[in-house]
């Protein structure tokens, strides 16, 4: 449990951090309620914040996840490695195990997993995309004056989140799981395996989520005007914060009569791009650390 506590928080830290630019891209594009082209809205957004706020602004908001990714990937990797070794006995010592059982308890293992996750990142998850549209002069600024109109913004977004995430880590651990029997069905350490098994898996998983996540931005971002650069009323906190969804339910019609179908696909490309090479480097470098504790916990 310690191996895989230490691991899964290492882990987290290069998922999230490594692409992170990405990940404010994603947030501008699906906060827009434009019509223009799925990439083309990704694009504009991407030339847009870069020229009128430099390459940096991209981080914005980076180290919001700090107090969070640490726990959450912890909780993450050893819920997940538990139940997996509570369905599939032995499982790094044979290959007994069936294809479709293998995607079986990989299912289970991310469903519960990616719910422990959420419990943990949702509030980070809402401080992070406020200050990527440009609002509030840090993370502490945003807790505090989220704080002070009753907190409620810290968990609005939720049960969206689980609906979201429950599917995607179902999905992704699921896919994971089966590429990687089919590819190297010994379990042993083999860092090509893991990289193709998680960008694929995380990149079907992230599309397939989308529509979820779209959503999720609608509830972590709503009562913040967007200005003609994108970036809010930069370091400032929004004024005469009004809430216009109250959950799932409010924002889904908002986006269907703003955008249509075609809007809850809206930062698809950015969150593939994002999500599966993260996914990719998340599974290295959790293979790659509890290998490493593991042998140094034995010696």
């Amino acid at each position: 449990m310690a191996v895989h506590m230490v691991a899964g928080s290492f882990a987290g830290v290069v998922e999230h951090i490594a692409i992170f630019p990405l990940d404010t891209i994603r947030t501008h594009a699906q906060s827009r309620g434009s019509r223009s082209g799925l990439s083309s809205a990704s694009f504009d957004t991407a030339v847009d914040l870069v020229s009128k706020r430099g390459s940096t602004f991209l981080w914005r908001g980076a180290t919001a996840l700090a107090w969070a990714v640490v726990p959450a990937h912890a909780a993450l990797f050893s819920t997940y490695e538990t139940i997996m070794d509570l369905g599939l006995p032995g499982r790094h010592n044979n290959n007994n195990n069936s294809g479709q059982k293998v995607a079986m308890v990989g299912f289970l293992a991310g469903s519960l997993s990616g719910m422990v996750h959420d419990l943990i990142m949702v509030p980070a998850e809402t401080v992070k995309q406020r200050l990527q549209l440009g609002y509030y002069q840090n993370a502490s600024h945003a807790i505090r004056r989220m704080a002070r109109n009753g907190g409620h913004s810290f968990y609005r977004s939720l049960p969206t989140s689980l609906a979201m995430s429950i599917p995607y880590s179902s999905l992704m651990m699921a896919s994971n799981e089966t590429i990687r029997w089919y590819l190297n069905p010994s379990g042993s350490y083999s860092l090509p395996t893991f990289l193709l098994a998680g960008a694929v898996s995380g990149g079907f998983a992230a599309a397939a989520t989308t529509p979820l996540d779209v959503i999720k931005t609608k509830l972590n971002t709503q009562g913040l005007k967007m200005a003609k650069t994108s970036t809010g009323e930069l370091n400032a906190a929004p004024r005469k914060f009004k809430v216009k969804y109250e959950g799932f339910v409010d924002a889904y019609m908002a986006v269907a009569r703003s955008s249509g179908v075609r809007g809850f696909f809206r930062g698809v490309g950015p969150r593939v791009l994002q999500i599966g090479p993260s996914c990719a480097l998340s599974w290295c470098a959790y293979e790659t650390a509890k290998k490493f504790c593991t042998t140094a916990w034995h010696e």
